[in-house]
Parts: C-alpha cells; structure tokens; sequence
C-alpha cells in the first residue's frame, strides 16, 4: 500500500487514534499494534478517496477498520494450527535455517500482506548507533512501512522488536529485496532495525 505524501501527513497527525484505540480496547500496542495498522492506513487511503465518508469523523472510519482487523485476527488464531518456526536452525547445517531454503517466488506466500507476528514498535527520526554491515530489504509487512517512508520527508526509521533474535530474523527478511537499493540502507543494533534515507543521486556534489 502506497500513500501519497499528503495522505501520509495525515496518517502521521492522527497517528494517535491508533493508540487511543489499542487502550481503549485494553489491546496490548506490543501484540496488537501491527494487526491494526495497516487497516488504520487503508482508513487513511479511504478517506482520500472516497468523499461520501466524510459525513462522519475519520475517527469513526479508523476505528470501524481497526475493529475488523481484531475481529478478523482473533478468527484466524482460533483455526490457526500449531506450527514450527521458519526461523529454527535445520539441524548439521551449521545455522541453516529453513527460511534460508526459501526461492524468492516462493517468499509471497511465507509472508502475506498483512499482520505480523512480532511486537513491533516503528519510530521515526531516531539517534542513530554506530552502524553494523548491512544490504537492501524484503516485500513484508515491514516494507509497507518502508514504501510509505520512502514517499515522506523524515530521515531515518527504526523497527523495534521485542527480542534481539526477532531483529536478526527480520534483518534477514528485509534483505532479501533489491528493489530499494541506493534508496536507503538498513543495518541492526540489538533489537532494533534501523533504515536508514540514503542521499539521491547529485546531492552529494551540491
């Protein structure tokens, strides 16, 4: 999902709905915040396309979508099945994961469009550590946040995960895609995931 800047100044200036939801329904932000949103940004999107919304307040359109991504998450966990982790080292391969066996046609359908299952925190325009090696990124829940930074002016983002082994998994996903080189760099610092804005080309002589 592409917003345009206007759509994501909006999202930005109302960015407080999402939480104010999340309390309100006595939703934890660490587990619920990356189930509602992608539909608080597909609210966002509405409301820029369709005029006839705004007979009500884009609060009310944000927390109508917020309400079905719960009600549809909930749904989903109860038929869910038990599964092992892609992220588990094969055993003899000496740190082979199985995700790593993974062809890039194949990556679409180990990571839909939608919810992810870590706690993540995303943050703009952190104090940036010291940098660690680091490549491109990966179509993944994370790469809809990218794009729409991508389109903003800030500078820099952060993904924060709960666990340090959950910023390792995820640095490895979102190096996968080449298609944002030279437009950002990406690297890790414990369990956060830095993206970092990369100056555009002729910038750099002015």
């Amino acid at each position: 999902m592409k917003l345009t800047a206007e759509e994501c100044r909006f999202a930005e200036e109302n960015h407080h709905i999402v939480l104010e939801y999340l309390k309100m329904r006595r939703l934890p932000e660490c587990e619920w915040y990356d189930v509602v949103i992608f539909r608080f940004l597909n609210a966002v999107r509405m409301w820029f396309v369709r005029e006839d919304l705004h007979r009500w307040k884009f609060r009310t359109i944000a927390y109508q979508n917020m309400r079905s991504a719960v009600s549809n998450e909930r749904r989903k966990q109860k038929r869910q099945i038990p599964a092992g982790s892609i992220y588990e080292e094969i055993p003899g391969t000496d740190g082979l994961t199985i995700i790593d066996t993974v062809t890039a046609d194949n990556l679409n359908y180990i990571f839909p469009m939608g919810r992810s299952d870590d706690g993540m925190e995303l943050r703009y325009n952190v104090k940036l550590p010291p940098k660690n090696e680091s490549f491109g990124g990966r179509k993944s829940d994370e790469r809809i946040a990218i794009e729409a930074f991508l389109i903003s002016e800030h500078k820099n983002m952060c993904f924060e995960y709960e666990t340090t082994e959950q910023a390792k998994n995820k640095l490895k996903s979102i190096r996968r895609s080449n298609k944002e080189i030279g437009l950002y760099d990406v690297y890790r610092v414990d369990k956060c995931v830095y993206i970092v804005r990369l100056p555009k080309k002729g910038d750099a002589k002015k």
